[in-house]
């Protein structure tokens, strides 16, 4: 990621973080936070409006960067006021040096990319028939926030997993998985989570016919658990590729458990 990028980064990271803990959340409510107008909130996301000094000044207080961070943040703003030839640039902007690319930037997009359930089904998603590259139809069908849908795409085109060609949104990869399967980390906890909460939703909620839930309940022993993973990581691949036959008309999510009952 260009580090012309970094302060609509540390922007939209925000305005995420405070959808994730108020849905209803709004663009013009984080405006007002930040304390600009949401207009000018709105260009700038959006890339038709690079922020002034002083406005950069304002964001930043309202973002409670860290010294390094607000750092990365102005000589970003300022990169890219020299990069579309301004006329109008502030000469604390033309004193600044660049500190170069942080390192943060693609981890912070891959930890929500690897936590939010909703990224992996926007990216199976573009496989649907009669999919729309829509952020609000995407919100919609997903029930998830039209902000949400937005943040999400530009997260997944970010990380090159999502092009955007002629308005028309593909996924650039087949099939991946986290790096080492024997460790786990609170983005993939938080993903887990997610996916139950969707099972336990779709218990009450949908019929029997578009779902199936199974268990079984056995005595084990507990040096097969490695192998049995293996087994489990088999045929969830065999179950996909089946599924995947055909035309495809909807977004599923599918997942197995193996947990043991006994606390020690």
């Amino acid at each position: 990621m260009n580090a012309d990028t970094y302060y609509k980064t540390a922007i939209k990271e925000e305005l995420s973080k405070r959808i994730e803990n108020n849905s209803s959340y709004s663009l013009r409510a984080f405006a007002k936070a930040l304390g600009i107008e949401a207009s000018a909130l709105s260009e700038i996301l959006s890339n038709k409006r690079v922020p002034s000094y002083k406005m950069a000044q304002t964001i930043i207080r309202s973002l409670r960067l860290s010294p390094t961070d607000e750092e990365h943040f102005l000589a970003s703003v300022a990169q890219t006021q020299r990069s579309r030839g301004l006329k109008k640039m502030s000469k604390k902007f033309r004193e600044l040096k660049d500190p170069g690319t942080p390192a943060r930037e693609l981890s912070a997009d891959l930890f929500r990319v690897i936590s939010d359930w909703y990224h992996y089904a926007i990216l199976e998603f573009t496989f649907v028939k009669g999919f729309r590259s829509s952020p609000q139809w995407i919100a919609k069908e997903l029930g998830i926030t039209v902000v949400e849908a937005k943040l999400a795409i530009e997260r997944l085109k970010s990380l090159g997993l999502l092009t955007d060609e002629n308005g028309k949104l593909s996924k650039t990869v087949g099939h991946f998985v986290t790096g080492d399967r024997h460790l786990t980390t609170p983005a993939l906890k938080r993903r887990q989570k997610q996916i139950l909460e969707k099972a336990l939703y779709s218990l009450e909620n949908d019929p029997i016919e578009r779902r199936n839930m199974s268990a079984m309940t056995m005595a084990v022993d507990p040096k097969k658990i490695p192998q049995a993973k293996k087994m489990i990581d088999d045929f969830l691949n065999k179950l996909c590729s089946f599924l995947e036959e055909g035309e495809q008309k909807e977004v599923y999510e599918f997942g197995t458990f193996l947990v043991p009952l006994q606390k020690k």
